[in-house]
């Protein structure tokens, strides 16, 4: 048995909004993600502090393998899509993408908008 929902213009206008603003995040997610996955590497540097050494997240760079910091990383990324996505997008899917909390289909763990 089929059945009919009736909504009004106004409300099929803000369910649009939702829906493309949705898929406009999961599509810088997966972009983004996409890029991190391919050019980067989470790796370890151990530094001596007094006489104990401590581990500090870096990522290396596939294709020359040089190693640089987060922050170096953010600000790549922030240069790079700085007219499509605001700073803590960026900053949640870095950490996302680190902690391999991005979903199947391309959300991010904490509901953060695009700008």
């Amino acid at each position: 048995m089929k059945k009919k929902l009736i909504i009004t213009e106004a409300q099929f206008i803000r369910l649009e909004r939702i829906l493309t603003e949705s898929t406009k995040h999961a599509d810088w997610v997966k972009t983004m993600s996409e890029e991190l996955e391919n050019n980067y590497m989470i790796t370890d540097k151990f530094i001596k502090e007094g006489g104990d050494y401590s581990s500090t997240p870096m990522f290396m760079v596939k294709v020359d393998e040089e190693v640089i910091t987060p922050k170096d990383l953010f600000e790549y990324m922030k240069h790079k899509y700085q007219d499509e996505v605001g700073d803590k997008f960026v900053q949640q899917v870095i950490r996302d993408w680190v902690d391999k909390t991005i979903t199947d289909d391309y959300m991010l763990s904490k509901n953060v908008p695009l700008k």
